[in-house]
């Protein structure tokens, strides 16, 4: 006999936190969705108990989902999360040999408008890298931090979770744990192996982790920490464009690969994406070649 909804929901917790190993943020986030999505059921039925797993039929999530998107205003954004938060528990379900079938089967997630990266142009990079006061050893860290996110395509999370341990200066790479805890190999160019040698040439020598980049007191840096300093230099650098994020420096790094024509195979090794559509939406970048080359046939006719 399958378990009702809230012994399922519980059962589902652990097996998002032990085998899929996921936050407590996102474990949260699924448990959240699912909770309101009960809810909704127990209300339609007039019922004060939630459903149980044999009584969710798909005409209930669908009614779920016009509820959130004409009701609540939701987003398609949102409204993604959701349906996968339930499709995700349905599935969980039916592995355990709870339901024979999903309910949540054949419903599709809304269309997301795709919005185009923002990123730097070499005139706003040139004067972002050009924020920070190299006389100063915090200087030279913040100089290093914002050329290496550029220039090696660092998520934030892989830029502060580097160690000195990570850097080979011989052979100019950047070892770095992705998502996953899949590990790749950056190649560091001659602006990103300079910013980095002078910054721990004059870094605390007493630092108290192998970080490279810390803090005043040799500690480790912090993810919020970093994105105040970029918001610091972004401001200071004059730029004026939408708030650029420590994220925004990977997309930069991303385009400039794909204006210098590098495959988006190669493109997706180094970001370290696990699926070739994620780079996809950098081939923005080439439609003003485009347009360029086409002009460039034209007066044929008259």
């Amino acid at each position: 006999m399958p378990p009702v909804f809230e012994d399922a929901a519980k059962s589902f917790e652990s097996y998002l936190r032990v085998e899929k190993n996921l936050s407590p943020r996102t474990r949260k986030a699924y448990l959240y969705d699912l909770r309101r999505f009960a809810d909704f059921v127990r209300d339609q039925t007039g019922s004060p108990r939630l459903p149980a797993l044999s009584q969710v039929e798909k005409e209930a999530i669908s009614a779920y989902l016009v509820h959130l998107r004409e009701g609540l205003g939701y987003r398609p954004s949102t409204l993604s999360r959701s349906i996968s938060s339930i499709r995700v528990f349905f599935d969980f379900c039916v592995e355990q040999g709870w339901l024979e079938e999903s309910p949540a089967h054949g419903i599709s997630s809304p269309k997301r408008p795709r919005k185009l990266p923002v990123y730097l142009i070499e005139k706003e990079l040139r004067a972002l890298f050009d924020a920070p006061d190299v006389a100063t050893v915090q200087g030279l860290r913040d100089r290093a931090m914002l050329i290496a996110m550029a220039f090696c395509g660092l998520r934030l999370q892989e830029l502060v979770g580097l160690s000195v341990g990570d850097v080979d200066f011989e052979s100019r790479t950047l070892r770095v744990l992705g998502k996953g805890s899949k590990e790749r190999l950056i190649p560091m160019n001659r602006d990103v192996d300079y910013a980095l040698r002078a910054w721990l040439d004059q870094r605390n020598s007493e630092a108290k982790e192998k970080a490279i980049f810390t803090n005043r007191f040799g500690r480790r840096m912090s993810g919020r920490m970093v994105e105040k300093i970029v918001d610091k230099h972004v401001k200071a650098a004059g730029l004026s464009r939408a708030k650029l994020s420590p994220h925004k420096l990977r997309h930069t790094f991303a385009t400039m690969l794909h204006q210098k024509d590098v495959d988006l195979v190669e493109i997706q090794a180094l970001l370290g994406h696990a699926a070739i559509s994620t780079t996809q939406i950098y081939t923005h970048t080439n439609r003003q070649r485009l347009r360029g080359a086409v002009d460039r046939i034209n007066h044929l006719s008259k």
